[in-house]
């Protein structure tokens, strides 16, 4: 089949799950994945159960960005942290850009924050009043 006939996904997803594959597989401490993983629009959590889970403390999947370009993420698990690639097959140079990276341990630390209602102190207010016996048969 020529290259001109590829649909979008195979012309362009391919090279992205070749980039993250390799990357995983450089970066991790095994040097490469327990498993492979085909990641559907929205099955983050169904890739990251097909992967191995945190065996490796490496998780890496694609989604697609604005344009042609494709974002790859990387998260740590073991040092609680995460980055996020911005992958463009289209140059002809390709290029990978480092769009963010943070450690997320702190995050996973506060209670709430820019929530909208209902705030988790309203909620464990309502589920307090409630009582221990109520709380649970709803």
């Amino acid at each position: 089949m020529a290259a001109r006939n590829w649909s979008g996904a195979a012309r362009y997803g391919l090279p992205g799950v070749l980039l993250g594959i390799t990357l995983a597989w450089t970066l991790g401490p095994d040097r490469g994945p327990t498993a492979q993983a085909q990641v559907q629009p929205g099955g983050v959590e169904r890739a990251r159960a097909a992967a191995g889970g945190d065996s490796s403390g490496t998780i890496a999947f694609t989604s697609a960005a604005a344009g042609n370009a494709q974002l790859l993420y990387l998260i740590d698990t073991r040092a609680r942290s995460f980055a996020v690639y911005r992958v463009d097959p289209t140059n002809p140079k390709g290029t990978v850009k480092l769009e963010a990276a943070r450690q997320y341990q702190w995050d996973l630390r506060l209670a709430q924050y820019n929530n909208g209602e209902p705030t988790v102190e309203s909620i464990e207010t309502t589920v307090k009043a409630l009582g221990p016996t109520n709380a649970q048969t709803r």
